[in-house]
C-alpha cells in the first residue's frame, strides 16, 4: 500500500494498488482521448468527463470546463491544425510509469508523442498528459486532464 498526504505526514490517505481492470478502463479511455485529438472525433471524447471536469492545454483559451470540455478542446485541436496547415497529427502514448489509485480516483501520467506534418515538413511534440479520474456512478470518468510539451521542462 501506498499512502499520500501531506509533507508532514499527518493527513495520509491510503493509497491502494491499482486493480489491473481500472487500469484497463482507464487505459482504453486515455487511447480514446488521444486518438480523438488526431482524428477531431467529437462523439469519441463526448461522455468521457464529470460535469465539473476541467482541462489545460498550451493552445488558446487554454482552458475548457464541464462535461463538454473534452468535445471543447477536441474542437479547438482540430481549429489549431487547421490554422498551422498540420496534417497527419497523431498522437503515440508511451509507457506509463505513474499512476496512484484509491477506490475512487485515479492519478497517472502519460507520455505522449505528436507528430504530423506542417508544409511537408515534419513536425513533433513531446509531453505528457496528467489525467485525474474519479468513479461516477460505477463508472470512471476525467476530472482533469493537464497537458505539458517537455520543452516546456528543458
Amino acid at each position: 500500500m501506498f499512502f499520500g498526504g501531506s509533507a508532514n505526514g499527518k493527513s495520509r490517505t491510503a493509497i491502494t494498488p491499482d486493480s489491473a481492470a481500472s487500469r484497463a478502463a482507464v487505459m482504453k479511455i486515455i487511447n480514446k482521448v488521444v486518438d480523438a485529438s488526431g482524428s477531431f472525433n467529437l462523439d469519441a471524447v463526448a461522455d468521457l468527463y464529470t460535469p465539473n471536469a476541467s482541462i489545460a492545454d498550451e493552445e488558446a483559451p487554454f482552458s475548457w470546463n464541464g462535461e463538454t470540455a473534452g468535445v471543447q478542446w477536441v474542437s479547438t485541436v482540430e481549429k489549431t491544425c487547421k490554422n498551422y496547415k498540420l496534417k497527419n497529427f497523431k498522437g503515440k502514448i508511451g509507457h506509463v510509469t505513474v499512476y496512484l489509485q484509491t477506490d475512487e480516483s485515479i492519478y497517472v501520467v502519460v507520455p505522449v508523442d505528436y507528430s504530423g506534418d506542417i508544409k511537408g515538413e515534419p513536425f513533433e511534440e513531446d509531453g505528457a498528459f496528467t489525467f485525474v479520474f474519479r468513479l461516477v456512478s460505477g463508472k470512471w470518468l476525467i476530472k482533469s486532464q493537464v497537458w505539458v510539451a517537455k520543452r516546456a521542462l528543458e
